[in-house]
């Protein structure tokens, strides 16, 4: 897995640019913290969870019970689920999980990007459009569990055994019980070096069974669970940050739904393109570049993107650009200086009261993160023929 790399790492581990890849990242973390809003409410998703299931727990309508600004827009596996575990716990669990899960994917990619360009490099994404600090100031379980997957899914690549898949698959059932996008996951099985047609097939039978029994064992719930949820896209606009997102907001959700499809298909069709042209007939992935690239799209299956989504879409992305380029020429630049842009409307509202919606620079951000990953992997020169 990236062999390569290791030749030129001497090249990179005493180079003089580390510096600015910490003082890029400390900026922008200062920046973000400066100018995003802290009105001083924090973890309101969070706060979303604990009232639909303190209304579980207290009347027959939980859906409507905890209707307002920020609806409770989940199933009722959910609230069955959390009625019994104990919610807080699992929630600390989780965020504890992801963090030591995306530590030691740092401490392992130390072997092909010295720590003092991987760190700086993870912040910066992360800090994107100011999305990784809303993502954690909303607490919504998102973020927490796309880095938790993202995790797993390097340590499944990178160690394949019962015990990365287990975790894995199990994950994708849990999360995807929750929210469904975090389906997408189980498509990993198909391009590992090793398929696992058998976890592809359980994993999706286990998530169909969870839905198709919903709303035959619990009716009403079901029902309030579809009224939230068209309440929250389609009353409340509520969208998402991808090209279906822009146009639900015209009141043209169903084509911008279709174009979204179309995007992604040409955006797989795009990275089919690639491997042809690197010499690669196969479709399994063959490098953590690739992985992450590969999982950054998955991410982006998601028509209703949120910024909780973005963050660990941008990051994977990044993660993907400095293992291919190990942050050398106008990829470095680019991974430097991009954050500070998508900030820029942050900063303008906080200094000059100048509104920009974060639709806008979201949307841009996710396409812009698209092409400059596309093009970091894009060979100039053809490879060699093998001499017979």
């Amino acid at each position: 897995m990236g062999a390569h790399l290791k030749l030129d790492i001497a090249s990179v581990t005493d180079d003089k640019s580390w510096p600015l890849w910490s003082l890029s990242a400390a900026t922008c973390f200062l920046l973000v913290l400066a100018f995003s809003g802290t009105s001083g409410s924090f973890f309101w998703d969070y706060h979303v969870y604990e009232k639909g299931l303190s209304c579980y727990s207290q009347g027959p309508a939980p859906y409507a019970c905890a209707s307002g600004d920020f609806p409770f827009v989940y199933p009722p596996a959910f609230l069955k689920v959390f009625s019994v575990v104990d919610f807080p716990a699992a929630f600390a669990f989780l965020v504890l999980a992801s963090v030591a899960g995306i530590a030691c994917v740092s401490l392992s990619l130390k072997s092909w990007i010295p720590y003092h360009r991987l760190a700086p490099c993870l912040i910066l994404g992360f800090l994107i459009g100011g999305s990784g600090f809303a993502s954690i100031q909303t607490g919504n379980i998102s973020v927490f569990a796309h880095l938790l997957l993202v995790s797993l899914s390097y340590f499944l690549y990178t160690k394949r055994s019962v015990y990365t898949l287990v975790p894995h698959a199990l994950a994708i059932i849990l999360f995807s019980a929750i929210k469904p996008y975090f389906l997408a996951y189980v498509l990993l099985y198909l391009f590992l070096p090793r398929r696992s047609l058998f976890a592809f097939v359980a994993v999706l039978l286990s998530v169909a069974g969870i839905y198709i029994a919903q709303p035959a064992l619990y009716p009403q719930l079901w029902a309030g669970f579809q009224g939230a949820i068209y309440n929250q896209i389609v009353q409340h606009g509520d969208a998402g940050l991808t090209i279906f997102g822009v146009f639900s907001r015209f009141g043209m959700g169903k084509a911008g739904f279709v174009l979204h499809l179309l995007l992604m298909l040409l955006v797989i069709l795009i990275s089919v393109v690639l491997r042809v042209r690197h010499g690669q007939r196969s479709v399994q992935i063959s490098s953590a570049s690739e992985l992450f690239y590969f999982l950054a799209i998955l991410i982006l299956l998601n028509p209703r993107l949120m910024s909780y989504d973005f963050s660990v879409f941008a990051v994977c992305l990044y993660l993907s650009m400095i293992l291919s380029s190990r942050g050398d020429g106008w990829v470095g630049l680019f991974l430097k200086i991009f954050p500070f842009l998508s900030i820029l409307p942050l900063c303008l509202e906080g200094l000059f009261d100048i509104r920009v919606h974060s639709l806008t620079y979201y949307f841009l951000a996710t396409y812009v993160l698209l092409v400059a990953a596309v093009a970091c992997r894009w060979p100039f020169r053809l490879p060699l023929p093998r001499p017979l």
